[in-house]
């Protein structure tokens, strides 16, 4: 038995470059991490932010350019002192994943775990009447 050594091709290497300080942080400030959390909220109230997106963009008003920019939105005004005036409802519920910057992801993971939920769906009602209102 005999064995053969695998032929490789030997690499110029090339010396590596190195980026200047600010080109780093630049791309540092573009490149931001984000990091994900998973929402449950009542079916109806998905169709009803739906169609509220869909219309304002009809009517060229682009302030909310999707569902979850939305959310994020209701979890920030939440972050900075909106008070809950609307409940929860029962009924079926439908799962999301969204991406939201670290400040929120931390503000989200310090909620109570098995209130996390009940919370951020009250936010996103509570928003959605307030934004409302405000356009009224």
């Amino acid at each position: 038995m005999e064995l053969r050594a695998r032929n490789k091709s030997k690499e110029v290497l090339t010396p590596r470059v190195i980026m200047p300080a600010t080109a780093v942080e630049s791309r540092a400030e573009k490149d931001t991490q984000r990091y994900s959390i998973t929402v449950r909220y009542d079916t109806m109230l998905y169709d009803t932010l739906h169609n509220m997106i869909r219309s304002a963009h009809t009517a060229q008003d682009f302030t909310y350019t999707s569902l979850a920019d939305f959310i994020r939105m209701a979890l920030r005004a939440y972050k900075d002192g909106m008070v809950l005036t609307e409940l929860d409802q029962n009924g079926p519920k439908m799962e999301t994943s969204l991406r939201v910057e670290r400040d929120l992801w931390l503000f989200y993971k310090s909620l109570p775990g098995r209130m996390r939920s009940k919370i951020l769906e009250r936010a996103i009602r509570t928003f959605m009447r307030q934004s409302t209102v405000d356009r009224d």
